[in-house]
């Protein structure tokens, strides 16, 4: 109970009008409420990095190809976050919620939560080594890592939700 609650309070500081997924009417609007959070977040990050890559043509950097295709990627999974389908694929309607799966969605939403802020700071990270090839080739990697990371969380998370 404790680590549930835990994780409920985390997302509940970072998402007003969250409920937990504990009221049926309302799971929807929560899962709404945690891609959109999320989709926010990604949303900023991709702003950051559309300025890191003007940056980065104005100084000539051996990074610009790298950072662009991040950028794609960045745009990829903030689309896949903000337009997927409420409830994913209808499982809200189909299956019935219990203590461990509504723990394992709290799981999953925390961690995307914990994912976009880390890919936020990354983005930060690396628009402030744009004039530093060796440690803009590091925060390049550690991008990419990050947004890798990201994808495998929300596909788990898209998969349990489909009740595969």
């Amino acid at each position: 109970m404790g680590k549930e609650t835990k994780l409920l309070e985390k997302i509940e500081l970072v998402i007003p009008g969250f409920h937990g997924y504990k009221k049926k009417e309302l799971i929807r609007e929560d899962d709404r409420l945690v891609r959109g959070r999320v989709a926010d977040i990604l949303a900023q990050a991709r702003r950051e990095m559309e300025r890191a890559l003007q940056r980065c043509a104005m100084v000539s950097c051996a990074q610009l190809m790298a950072i662009d295709n991040l950028r794609k990627k960045l745009m990829m999974l903030e689309s896949r976050v903000r337009h997927a389908e409420a409830g994913y694929r209808g499982y809200f309607d189909r299956v019935k919620f219990k203590e461990k799966e509504l723990n394992r969605l709290l799981e999953y939403d925390a961690k995307m939560i914990e994912l976009a802020e880390e890919i936020l700071n990354e983005v930060k990270a690396l628009n402030g080594e744009i004039t530093n090839p060796q440690a803009l080739g590091m925060a390049v990697l550690n991008l990419d890592d990050k947004l890798v990371n990201f994808e495998e969380v929300l596909n788990g998370r898209m998969s349990f939700a489909a009740g595969e």
